[in-house]
């Protein structure tokens, strides 16, 4: 056989396998589309949900039972005692947002704490977590404060916040777990799925929702005299105002404003209005 010809065949019996294996891609690649869209269909619903729930919920929000932990404690500012402190506020914001979402017929949320010691750091999913830290990590469903950071919050000795005012007081501590907390719910619903410029209508919407949960412990007769004036405080400390960054949370009046709108009201479905 000619040698041309049998190049010619060799070259079309790897075109075939070309073709097969080519054809074979383009239909994986069409199931992994159809997966992704299934996902995203599935993410969009269920944030659906939750802004109709956000948009449904009236005045009759369920109190935090007689049997939530007690948001004051003065005094306990110790390396243990703050960690109890801050899993105790947890217990309570968790009790909230559990029977609020119950009462609505949504999934109760579910989050993990790691109080940071004192004068250590720990890996997680999100970077290091050192004596500074206060954040929620989506990718390990973890909210992150360290004991130094809320000792000194309690005390009001925190240094480098960006807004104004003096960030102080247990229930400083208490508005910004209850802030992380609602990040968690943000993350649960899809609502950071929402694109933004900017982290601040999800910021914004965290203090308003920390503010509804301060509420029912107001209704429960919990709060001390300067207690609202602390998380007040806290809430303009924590402003800033590099407005033109992508994480950019919001101004100090912003934020005290976001926080109060939960508080006065304390009615989640009035947060809602960050995201419109």
């Amino acid at each position: 056989m000619p040698f041309l010809l049998l190049l010619a065949l060799s070259a079309g019996g790897c075109g075939e396998d070309t073709d097969s294996l080519r054809n074979r891609a383009e239909r994986l690649k069409d199931q992994a589309r159809e997966q992704v869209d299934r996902l995203e269909e599935t993410r969009d619903k269920l944030l659906e949900r939750f802004e109709q729930i956000l948009a449904d919920i009236e005045r009759a929000i369920p109190e935090a039972r007689e049997t939530s932990p007690r948001v004051r404690s003065d005094g306990r500012t110790g390396e243990t005692e703050i960690a109890t402190f801050m899993r105790e506020v947890l217990g309570s914001v968790d009790e909230y947002w559990a029977e609020t979402l119950r009462a609505n017929d949504l999934s109760e949320p579910s989050v993990s704490f790691f109080p940071v010691p004192p004068g250590e750091t720990v890996e997680t999913a999100c970077g290091e977590a050192g004596d500074t830290a206060a954040f929620y990590c989506p990718a390990d469903d973890t909210i992150y404060v360290a004991q130094a950071f809320a000792a000194a919050l309690w005390d009001g000795v925190l240094e480098g916040l960006p807004g104004t005012g003096r960030a102080a007081g247990d229930f400083g501590v208490a508005y910004v777990l209850a802030h992380e907390y609602a990040h968690n719910l943000q993350e649960e619903f899809g609502v950071f799925s929402r694109p933004s410029p900017t982290a601040e209508p999800f910021e914004l919407q965290a203090d308003c929702f920390a503010g509804a949960w301060g509420n029912s412990v107001y209704r429960q007769g919990l709060l001390e005299p300067g207690d609202v004036e602390e998380a007040i405080n806290t809430a303009l400390a924590v402003g800033d105002f590099d407005v033109s960054n992508a994480q950019h949370h919001g101004t100090p009046e912003q934020r005290r404003e976001a926080w109060l709108l939960g508080f006065e009201g304390g009615n989640p479905a009035d947060c809602e209005r960050y995201l419109n």
